[in-house]
């Protein structure tokens, strides 16, 4: 992308990013052409999408959720047994686990981004390839910590990596039309379900049959992402287009002193904030920012603070009122993925065509929010176990329409050519809730538990609330969400 080179005018775009300009009088899709879709709900350009007729997920993204499959099996592998790993091996207090959940989240609010950012100039599969062989290092290493120190260090250094979720996000978003997007995060969020059904079970067989030792579920979980990488390798296919991407570093102005165009001066402007400084950063949000596009961030941040309240402090509870351990809790984990999954695969992407994107995220929100009302009543007042299992029903819907259509709704409202920036920073948000949550929820948990689970519902509700005022304030061709939004109260 040299200065001199000659490049057709972009539109403008109402919400400051770039979109690709539909051509006057451009036909419909023909039979045995490769598939055009117009995102008309956003008024924007044409695209076009190797989506063929009845497939569910275009081929260029077979790869990719095969390697995201083994990654993700493997890290849920570690989900059930960390906190009683550092309880039972490391001696460790509740303040101190919260503590490393809350580093190694900090970490992830500082990395995601800048993995985003990378993704957008050198390419999705580079920096998700990198994401996998990061993982596989850090889990090796966590399995030999023996003080609080070291794994603070290890779960800090792991964070940095910004995780693989929000470069998956975004190669989906590059691959795929806004039409069929739900379907695509649907399947998507079908294989998630199933790897965080698999790995919980995986760890409740590898410890109570095979008597493995926790410090081997990490090395296991080491291997998956390492395989996940070494697959990589060979069928993860590139979906951001050169042409699409943007310069990493300032480019040198034209030898001849004359003034670069404007897309190469916006290139410029836009550089990583690692490069450039914090003005660099700022200016990439100013990007992606819009009215709309901060309700999702509110909604994420919400939304992620309510679920890991949960989270952080669903192993005391169970703990203390039925006398469950890591077992359980995998259990658990296992009966929700499976859920979850049929519910991402099955219902979101109908849900998502019927109702909108953003009434589903809201739909999701109320489910949630009744689930912490509920739990305390099922769990501190009266306990008992079939009720706690059975309103976990609630919290299955709720977590499988937010994490699902939270992509979908960066992609509706961020620019294209900074979609992996976008995405990242919606991660960030979830990191940010993620820094706070393990601390206050654990404070409040040792105070009063039913503090906490009050404090989670009002935050699910506030995150719908969020996410419901978006299209009333998008400028990117929002009517048809609006109007779904409206007819489905």
């Amino acid at each position: 992308r040299g200065s001199n080179t000659a490049r057709p005018p972009r539109p403008e775009c109402s919400h400051g990013g770039r979109k690709a300009a539909a051509a006057p009088g451009a036909a419909g899709p023909q039979p045995g052409a490769k598939a055009m879709s117009i995102d008309a709900e956003r008024g924007g350009g044409a695209r076009e999408v190797a989506m063929p007729d009845g497939a569910a997920v275009p081929r260029q993204l077979h790869g990719l959720l095969l390697v995201l499959f083994l990654e993700i099996w493997g890290a849920a592998m570690t989900i059930p047994v960390f906190q009683y790993f550092c309880i039972s091996h490391l001696g460790l207090t509740a303040t101190y686990v919260g503590f490393i959940m809350s580093s190694f989240n900090f970490a992830q609010l500082l990395g995601a981004p800048v993995i985003g950012r990378i993704s957008d100039a050198r390419g999705r599969r580079p920096a998700l390839l990198g994401c996998f062989a990061w993982t596989a290092v850090c889990f090796l290493v966590t399995a030999g910590v023996q003080s609080f120190g070291q794994m603070l260090v290890v779960r800090t250094v792991a964070g940095l990596s910004g995780g693989s979720i929000p470069i998956t996000q975004a190669m989906v978003m590059d691959a795929t039309d806004p039409k069929h997007r739900p379907q695509v995060l649907g399947v998507m969020g079908g294989l998630l379900g199933l790897a965080f059904t698999l790995g919980p079970a995986v760890s409740v067989f590898a410890l109570a049959v095979a008597s493995f030792s926790r410090r081997w579920v990490f090395v296991v979980a080491a291997a998956f992402a390492a395989v996940g990488c070494l697959v990589g390798a060979r069928v993860l296919e590139e979906t951001l287009p050169e042409e699409k991407r943007r310069p990493l570093l300032p480019q040198a102005p034209p030898k001849d002193g004359e003034p670069r165009d404007a897309e190469a001066a916006e290139d410029a402007a836009g550089c990583a904030c690692l490069v450039s400084g914090p003005l660099a950063f700022v200016r990439e949000i100013r990007g992606v920012w819009s009215p709309a596009m901060a309700c999702i961030w509110v909604g994420r941040f919400c939304s992620s603070f309510a679920f890991l309240c949960l989270f952080s402090t669903y192993a005391f509870l169970i703990r203390d009122t039925f006398g469950w351990g890591d077992m359980q809790f995998g259990m658990i984990l296992a009966m929700s993925g499976i859920t979850a999954a049929a519910t991402q695969f099955l219902v979101y992407p109908r849900a998502s065509a019927t109702l909108g994107k953003h009434a589903v995220f809201v739909v999701g929100s109320a489910c949630l929010a009744l689930y912490f009302v509920l739990l305390p009543r099922a769990t501190l007042v009266n306990p008992n176990v079939t009720v706690h299992l059975a309103i976990k029903l609630f919290f299955c819907i709720g977590s499988a329409f937010m994490d699902g259509g939270i992509p979908d709704l960066v992609g509706f409202h961020a620019p294209e050519d900074r979609m992996g920036f976008a995405q990242g920073m919606v991660t960030a948000f979830r990191s940010m809730a993620s820094v706070a949550a393990p601390l206050v929820a654990g404070r409040a948990y040792d105070q009063s538990p039913q503090t906490v689970y009050s404090l989670a519902a009002a935050l699910a509700a506030t995150g719908g609330v969020a996410v419901a005022i978006a299209p009333l304030l998008s400028t990117a061709g929002g009517l048809g969400e609006r109007s779904k939004l409206l007819s489905s109260k």
